[in-house]
């Protein structure tokens, strides 16, 4: 099958939770307002359903894509009669093997969509290394075989604030095809966030997802992507373009497409226009949450002279400004994900609790975001709070 012509048309169908027949419906009419399942996939094709699985987690806590979402989309697949593979690698401080990925299955409920759909979990560990010759910031990647051996690719992502890149939705969740450990590489290379962007769509360019589905029923506000809150909008978002799914999401959410570096990159780059982002279904007004609570780490987007100067005073101040990380030494257990996950070796586990040396974090909050137990607390130092007070 050829690669679909670029269409920033974004599909929105009303979803007020989690029950089998809603979702069901909402996802069916997202997909079918842009012109049908076979429109990207073709029958016998072999797809691998890439959702946010991060480190695997209760459904609930609205970390993972849901698994009635993941479900109905794998439903979908099945019966237009291809072969449906559910594959994801966790996130960066777990390491990548078959156990882990069995944990992460049965935790966020993956375990009971295969039975259920007919769909099979990927247990396939290995990767190879995909060549890019395009790319702007990347040349090649490790990819995880089962997107490589895959005819087509449909990314069902969880609508989520990002410590990092602000918001992650329908194109950063791709970089989940990273195997495991790997992923702390390109947190240690491309230490800003907009050059971060740059990567993820050298990154979705390379593996070209053919359709996008959100899971933006439940969302996470706050400090994203996992220690954030749950917080209700109630849409299915679906698009055969990355960029303008998460444009449309950004909206609803409160953020400025243009802050969200791999929107800025794929602007830049000539394959979106924020401005021309078309949407059917139902109206995007009907969704938009204004006090969606955006991540710590977050500055309003400026216009003009003054964002060029306040960009400058971050970046120029970046450390000064940023949130800390920090261990709540009472609620760390010294799992050592935190140590194994950091780009920097800032994190050692001694006597059986983490500790972060200062001088050598980048901020990048990779600690934070893989900490389940919620040990890894940031906050500002007196210059960076009056900073802020400055910015905001």
């Amino acid at each position: 099958m050829q690669p679909l012509e670029r269409d920033a048309t974004v599909a929105l169908a009303r979803c007020g939770g989690y029950d089998r027949d809603e979702v069901d419906a909402a996802v069916r009419r997202a997909v079918d307002l842009l012109g049908g399942i076979g429109r990207f996939v073709s029958p016998e094709q072999k797809v691998l359903l890439k959702p946010n699985l991060l480190q695997g987690q209760e459904p609930e806590r609205c970390v993972t894509t849901h698994p009635t979402v993941v479900a109905a989309v794998a439903r979908l697949l099945v019966e237009h009669g291809c072969q449906v593979i559910i594959g994801d690698s966790p996130g960066a401080g777990i390491v990548y093997s078959e156990a882990n990925l069995r944990r992460a299955y049965t935790r966020a409920r993956y375990t009971a969509v295969a039975e259920e759909t007919g769909a099979t979990l990927n247990y396939d560990t290995s990767y190879q290394t995909v060549s890019y010759p395009p790319g702007e910031v990347m040349k090649q990647f490790s990819i995880i075989t089962p997107a490589i051996e895959a005819d087509a690719i449909v990314v069902v992502s969880k609508a989520k604030t990002h410590m990092w890149t602000r918001m992650t939705g329908a194109t950063k969740n791709l970089f989940g095809l990273i195997p495991g450990l790997e992923k702390s590489v390109f947190h240690f290379r491309f230490q800003d966030e907009y050059a971060f962007g740059e990567m993820l769509i050298d990154l979705n360019e390379c593996m070209k997802p053919r359709l996008q589905v959100v899971d933006a029923v439940m969302a996470m506000e706050g400090d994203g992507p996992q220690a954030g809150s749950p917080r209700k909008i109630g849409v299915i978002l679906a698009g055969s373009e990355p960029a303008a799914v998460d444009t449309v999401l950004a909206r609803l959410i409160g953020m400025e497409p243009l802050e969200i570096g791999s929107i800025r990159s794929a602007a830049g780059r000539g394959l979106i226009d924020p401005a021309t982002v078309r949407t059917v279904g139902d109206d995007p007004a009907e969704f938009v949450v204004p006090d969606f609570q955006k991540p710590s780490t977050y500055t309003r987007g400026r216009t003009g002279v003054w964002r060029r100067v306040t960009t400058a005073i971050t970046q120029g101040f970046g450390k000064t400004y940023a949130p800390r990380p920090g261990v709540i030494r009472e609620v760390c257990i010294g799992c050592g994900k935190c140590e194994r996950i950091c780009p920097m070796h800032a994190v050692t586990v001694t006597e059986g609790r983490a500790a972060i040396d200062l001088s050598r974090c980048i901020r990048c909050y990779c600690c934070h975001e893989i900490c389940t137990e919620h040990a890894i607390a940031l906050s500002r130092s007196l210059a960076g709070r009056l900073l802020a007070h400055l910015l905001g």
